[in-house]
């Protein structure tokens, strides 16, 4: 008995028989996370105020330029010790940051290597990221899955911390459409983020926000064919 994995339809109220490439995105979908354990992490090491931390560092642009590999780390433990006024170390502060970062379910891994297997789909990562949590479930991947990394479940995995531009910046849409050689139409993003959907659809592209409780693997379900 052979075991394949359709597009559920239902799911995607649309005709989607014509796409041919997908694009993925990380957190939210492959990658299970909790931003709120890291609010609570910062809290738990004195930060009270990490809201307003968090805002001065969005205002400030020092996370977007976190996610686009334009400052270092270094830098950005800089600024949370200094917007915070705590006597910290590097070393907290990272536990902290990546207090968010959970698990890989191993049925979202097992469909990802089908995917990449089965001639019917091209598939792609997008990633909002930056390089101290790209180290960390990295390392989580190859613990739990024997996985060297993301880049071997994909044709390609396009990480926004070494494209320099982030979602939804429009041009790093063009950037993958035009790298892969994807034509918009044929081509299916999936994310979790309405915003970053919303640009998506601005460029032709197919899109499913991805929100809970469906996950990616209800999009996608484990069905038996002949065999």
């Amino acid at each position: 008995m052979k075991y394949f994995y359709p597009l559920n339809d239902s799911l995607m109220r649309q005709e989607i028989d014509h796409v041919s490439n997908i694009i993925f995105d990380l957190g939210g979908v492959i990658l299970n996370i909790d931003p709120y354990k890291t609010v609570a992490a910062m809290r738990e090491l004195g930060i009270d105020n990490f809201d307003a931390v968090y805002a001065h560092l969005k205002q400030t642009r020092t996370l977007d330029d976190l996610e686009k590999g334009l400052i270092t780390q270094r830098k950005f433990l800089d600024q949370i010790k200094q917007d915070s006024s705590q006597a910290l170390t590097d070393d907290q502060i990272l536990k902290a940051w990546n207090a968010l970062l959970l698990d890989f379910p191993e049925d979202r891994i097992r469909l990802l290597q089908h995917l990449k297997a089965n001639t019917r789909y091209r598939t792609y990562l997008l990633s909002n990221t930056n390089i101290i949590h790209y180290r960390v479930y990295t390392r989580a991947l190859q613990e739990q899955h024997g996985i060297m990394g993301l880049e071997s479940l994909f044709d390609k995995a396009y990480f926004s911390h070494e494209l320099h531009m982030r979602k939804p910046e429009p041009e790093i849409y063009e950037y993958v459409l035009n790298d892969a050689q994807m034509d918009p139409e044929q081509t299916l993003f999936i994310d979790d983020s309405d915003v970053n959907i919303e640009a998506a659809r601005k460029l032709g592209v197919n899109c499913f926000h991805l929100k809970r409780p469906t996950t990616l693997t209800d999009l996608f379900p484990l069905r038996k064919g002949a065999r």
